[in-house]
Parts: structure tokens; C-alpha cells; sequence
């Protein structure tokens, strides 16, 4: 197994910044992602959900990508992410949707939080090169590895129960 390189106290300070900027927008972000959700045609599950079903975990799942950037090489932390992807997984499973559904919804997710990242780089001048670009890093493996265990917890749960 390959050591991931210990990141710089450059990198640390950035991604901590980074966190922290998410963290206080986390309701804003919430709602614009329901509010995209709520628009993709493709997605009719969430028609049929109340709006706690729909933000269920979802709180936690960005709480989760702020504590890794402030820890991405926290097996623990690694561990406990893994978990609320799992849950996502299984809960849109009870809720009917079908994995089509469960990654768009996840990237309507990724999407809203880019254009915030996005805001951030405007509003930090610092936030360039090497800094932006292991922020970034973290912040795309943190959502490949959401899609990829939500759909293997989705799939699974498929093979145990019928679906309809």
C-alpha cells in the first residue's frame, strides 16, 4: 500500500480555511441542493419524500467532507465517511430510488458544493496552485469514494430484498 504524502502545513492551513467556509455555509448549501434536486425530472423519488427524508444524513455527509480536509489521512475519520455512505445507499434503497437516481442526486450534491469552492477561490487569494489543487483532491476522492460505496451498499441491499 502506497503512504499518501503528508500534506504541508501550507496545504493543512488552506484546507482547514476550506473546511471552515463550508461549515458555515452548510444550511445555504442544503437548500440549494434540495432546491436542485427538487428540479431534476429524473429524479421523481424525492416528489414523494418529506424534506427531513430527503435531507435525512445528507448534514452529516458534508460535516464529513469538512473534517477531511482538516484529516484526509485519518483512517478513522476514512472509516466513519465510509459509514454515512453506506447509510445513504440503503436509505434511497427504502425510499425507492433506483441507482440512476442515488448518483444524480449525489452529483446535483458535488455540483452545488463546486460552485461554493468556486466562491471561496474569489474570496481567497491564496487559495492557488498546490493548495487549491490538494483541497480539490480531497474534495473529489471524498465524493467518488460517497458515489462508489452508496451504490455498492444500494446494490447489495437490492440483493437482499425486492425492491417493488
Amino acid at each position: 500500500m502506497i503512504t499518501p504524502p503528508t500534506p504541508t502545513p501550507d496545504q493543512q492551513r488552506i484546507s482547514a480555511r476550506l473546511a471552515t467556509f463550508i461549515a458555515e455555509r452548510r444550511e445555504r448549501i442544503l437548500a440549494e441542493w434540495e432546491d436542485a434536486v427538487g428540479r431534476d425530472q429524473t429524479i421523481p423519488a424525492p416528489d414523494k419524500l418529506t424534506h427531513e427524508q430527503l435531507r435525512d444524513h445528507t448534514p452529516q455527509i458534508l460535516s464529513g467532507l469538512s473534517e477531511t480536509l482538516c484529516n484526509a489521512f485519518d483512517a478513522n475519520l476514512i472509516f466513519d465517511t465510509a459509514y454515512e455512505a453506506a447509510i445513504h445507499g440503503l436509505l434511497r434503497r427504502e425510499e425507492r430510488y433506483d441507482v440512476s437516481q442515488l448518483l444524480r442526486e449525489i452529483s446535483h450534491l458535488r455540483a452545488t458544493l463546486i460552485y461554493h469552492v468556486a466562491e471561496f477561490q474569489e474570496q481567497t487569494p491564496d487559495f492557488t496552485g498546490s493548495l487549491s489543487l490538494f483541497s480539490m483532491i480531497i474534495v473529489h476522492s471524498y465524493f467518488d469514494r460517497l458515489m462508489r460505496i452508496s451504490v455498492e451498499s444500494f446494490i447489495a441491499a437490492a440483493g437482499r430484498t425486492p425492491k417493488g
